[in-house]
Parts: structure tokens; C-alpha cells; sequence
């Protein structure tokens, strides 16, 4: 049983509230200036919203269909997950909740997923037991990576929308070595883009002073 004595009461309420949102979605190009045609959908956004729960979310058909969640990443251990609902998808990684498992080699494709799922415009929920160590773990990996924040920035986000973040210390750990280790690449790269550039081998793209996201994403594995 959970307990909240000693919490603080944002703290303790966070942990009651199912799910958090993390990265609202952003607009389409044609909105808001062009007008939808129709009164029954919304149009479709250029990148989903990113939300952080626990799985009580999960078990609440209303509520992820109140958020339009259409895709699940689930770090859990636990072998009784309940099926997505119709309509959902899911990424699952399974893992423990202890300091002493290594987080990096399940980051790649847990962000990758993430990515894939938010371009295409989807509502992403990542969940695991209360919300509070796995799954923000996964989430601080996706800012790291995709919005170039470092742990620190991307930790402080996280905890800001859902003050019960607390990642296990080995979580902490891994992300800060995987996110210096990102940087470094993501830093290489530009470098020898550049020094290419210079030597007249690869000619600059236009408003492109650094690789894309996407780029980084691609040259890191």
C-alpha cells in the first residue's frame, strides 16, 4: 500500500491523478488561420501531446479517450498488463523499478517509438506502476534526446507537470551517462558536418545550421 505520510500535498495529490501532460500537441500547419470544415473532428495536429501516468490511466477507458490517447509505451514488470483498448497500440519494455538495472540499452527504442508515434500526429501516454520512477525516466530520455534539454532541464520539466517524479538513483545515473554520451555525438557530428562543409565537400542546407533531431537519432546507433 501506498503511503503518503511526509508528502508534500502537491506531491501526494500528483500521485492520486492518473496522468500528467507533459509536451501539449502543436498545431497543424493550416491552424488556426484556416478553419476546419467539419464540427465533428478536430483537425489533426503536426505532432501529438506527450502525457505521464501511472496504469490506473490505462484502466480508465473514459479517460484516455477524454486525452485521445492512441498509443501506450508501458515500463513495466509485471506480466498481467491489460490489452491496449481498441484503437491503441503499445510499446512495452520490461523493467524492474531497481537502482541496479541499466536503463541505457532500453532508451534508443523507447525514444524512437515516442518520436515515431508523436510525428504521425498521435497521443502518446508513457506509464508504468504509479508514474513516478520508470516512466519519467523514459520521458526525461525523450527530451534529452529529441528537444536537446540536459538531465537537469529535462528532469526539472518533468517534475514541474507531475510533481512525484522521482527516478531511483541508478534510473539517474544512466540517464545522465546516455545524455552526455547523446551530446557528444550529437556535438561530433556537427563538427565534422561543418569541417566538410569548409572543405567544400558537403554544401550547407539553407536555414540548417546544425543536423536535425533526426539526424542525431539516425548517427547515435
Amino acid at each position: 500500500m501506498i503511503s503518503f505520510a511526509g508528502l508534500a500535498p502537491d506531491v501526494a495529490q500528483a500521485m492520486c491523478t492518473p496522468m500528467h501532460l507533459i509536451l501539449p500537441a502543436s498545431a497543424s500547419a493550416s491552424s488556426p488561420s484556416t478553419p476546419s470544415t467539419s464540427t465533428s473532428s478536430p483537425p489533426t495536429p503536426a505532432t501529438g501531446a506527450l502525457y505521464l501516468g501511472a496504469v490506473t490511466a490505462v484502466l480508465d477507458p473514459s479517460l484516455l479517450a477524454e486525452h485521445h490517447i492512441q498509443h501506450l509505451v508501458q515500463v513495466l514488470d509485471v506480466p498481467w498488463l491489460p490489452a491496449p483498448p481498441p484503437g491503441l497500440t503499445a510499446y512495452r519494455m520490461d523493467i524492474l523499478d531497481l537502482e541496479s538495472v541499466d536503463l541505457r540499452p532500453h532508451l534508443d527504442g523507447a525514444v524512437a517509438d515516442i518520436d515515431a508515434a508523436l510525428r504521425a500526429g498521435r497521443n502518446v501516454l508513457v506509464h508504468c506502476q504509479q508514474g513516478v520512477s520508470r516512466s519519467p525516466a523514459v520521458v526525461i530520455a525523450y527530451l534529452i534526446r529529441k528537444r536537446g534539454m540536459g538531465y537537469e532541464a529535462a528532469a526539472a520539466l518533468v517534475r514541474q507537470r507531475r510533481p512525484c517524479v522521482k527516478p531511483n538513483a541508478g534510473f539517474v545515473r544512466c540517464l545522465k551517462e546516455w545524455g552526455a554520451a547523446t551530446q557528444a555525438t550529437a556535438q561530433a557530428q556537427a563538427q565534422a558536418t561543418a569541417q566538410a562543409q569548409a572543405a567544400g565537400y558537403a554544401p550547407p542546407v539553407r536555414g540548417a545550421a546544425r543536423p536535425t533531431a533526426r539526424t542525431r537519432e539516425v548517427l547515435s546507433h
